[in-house]
């Protein structure tokens, strides 16, 4: 299955070698890898260097090394939690905007409602219906995280209906952008019970299966969040300001 890794950067061939056997299908989640003694004759290799490739599989959520009888390593689907974390680590160090996240939002969202609203299954349609009406519920008791998570599980919904791995992956991870943002900015109810109109009028269109209304509110939808958490964002730092005065 594997060939020969002599190159340089031996371990990041071994590691491209076994993705990319993923990829065709050759391996997939569940399947026990070659005995070591047989890796390091496929990719002529030391011990040492396949240890160390294969602990950085691991460690990328590729494989699960499992030691005792039975044991081996396994080839696992990556958790997407794993992998939006993983790149929320590398987006945090570059300045990340409000105006950058919703820039990617208003590219993508609108494309996903209008591809939700084609395919979007009776499942798909009850779990919008459900959010909707737990949202209504939080705003009467006043739940600030449990709204968030709810306004964004809205949308990872919607994700889900296209049915695209890439988009659902996508999504998910702007979305969580969106939340850790709310979190540290802590917008009212007011923006939630905006955020729930806007919901409804995209279930409506979506249910309806008129995907150029869903694309049209959905863009209007991330616009106003945009709008009003880029307002919010310079209250916060006008008031930073000002207490480092008073404190200066």
């Amino acid at each position: 299955m594997f060939k020969t890794a002599r190159q340089n950067k031996v371990t990041q061939k071994i590691i491209d070698q076994i993705r990319t056997a993923i990829l065709e299908g050759k391996l997939k989640p569940g399947d026990r890898l070659p005995p070591e003694k047989e890796l390091t004759a496929q990719f002529q290799v030391s011990k040492q260097t396949l240890r160390e490739s294969l602990r950085a599989l691991e460690h990328m959520g590729l494989i699960d090394i499992r030691k005792g009888t039975g044991g081996g390593a396994f080839i696992v689907e990556v958790d997407i939690q794993i992998t939006r974390e993983s790149l929320a680590n590398f987006l945090y160090f570059k300045n990340l905007s409000i105006e950058n996240l919703s820039e990617v939002r208003k590219l993508i969202e609108p494309h996903a409602a209008a591809k939700a609203a084609k395919g979007i299954n009776t499942e798909g349609k009850r779990n919008l219906k459900r959010l909707n009406e737990e949202a209504r519920r939080l705003l009467h008791k006043q739940t600030g995280e449990d709204i968030s998570r709810n306004e964004v599980d809205f949308h990872r919904t919607i994700a889900q209906a296209t049915r695209n791995p890439i988009l659902i992956l996508m999504l998910d991870f702007v979305e969580n952008l969106l939340e850790d943002f709310k979190k540290i900015l802590k917008p009212d109810a007011a923006f939630s019970r905006s955020v729930l109109e806007a919901h409804e009028r995209i279930y409506d269109a979506v249910c309806a299966n008129d995907s150029k209304t869903a694309a049209a509110e959905m863009l209007r939808h991330v616009s106003e969040v945009e709008v009003y958490l880029a307002r919010l964002k310079q209250d916060v730092d006008l008031w930073r300001v000002d207490i480092q005065r008073n404190t200066g």
